[in-house]
């Protein structure tokens, strides 16, 4: 059993749709950022930062050891596939192509629009930074473009750089983005919204 420390967010997401590929048992422990963080049992613990999503594990490597709590989206897919042995290829030219999506999405894109998102969405947003930052999504949206074309997938395979992205993608009205702008991505994104395991990981809020 895994306790995901969860509020509603691309982050959080990412996890859900991995955990939902891979059918692991999980346990939502819903946070609200602006609550008594302290109060929440075990959170400051897994997420020393106080940020959401954090996940700890009960059955970590074969189920020997104590629980291992990992912090930051990015490191619990990468733990999570790595433990699993799903989604992250093991042919090494393969794993870097998913690594690098997989960090651009961590260091780049994601920081990004979240920043797009707090700024639009501020008590007297600023048009002038609002468009700056529209005007890096719109790069970056091009850029994921580019990399879709004649690829099914980020980085070919099915893999958590594209669970990765996906969430960010999906606030994309918001962040005044026209998906028909972007045929290569609008053909993954909308491959993305049908799977599964997508599906049930949106349902959680429901």
């Amino acid at each position: 059993m895994i306790d995901v420390y969860y509020g509603s967010s691309p982050n959080g997401y990412k996890v859900l749709i991995l955990l939902e590929e891979l059918e692991i048992p999980y346990r939502i422990v819903p946070v609200d950022l602006n609550g008594d963080l302290p109060a929440i049992p075990g959170f400051l613990e897994a997420s020393p930062d106080g940020r959401i999503p954090a996940i700890v594990d009960h059955q970590p490597d074969s189920g020997a050891g104590p629980p291992c709590s990992v912090f930051e989206s990015g490191a619990i897919l990468l733990y999570l596939a790595q433990k699993t042995g799903r989604f992250l290829p093991k042919d090494p030219a393969s794993r870097l192509e998913v690594m690098k999506w997989l960090f651009w999405q961590v260091a780049t894109f994601g920081p990004v629009l979240g920043q797009l998102g707090y700024f639009r969405n501020s008590r007297s947003p600023q048009e002038e930074v609002v468009d700056y930052f529209v005007g890096q999504a719109t790069r970056l949206y091009r850029l994921l473009d580019r990399q879709l074309k004649g690829r099914e997938y980020v980085a070919g395979l099915y893999s958590i750089a594209d669970m990765a992205i996906y969430p960010w993608t999906v606030l994309h009205e918001k962040q005044r983005q026209n998906l028909p702008d972007y045929p290569n991505l609008m053909r993954w994104y909308f491959a993305m919204e049908e799977r599964e395991a997508v599906e049930r990981a949106y349902d959680i809020d429901d």
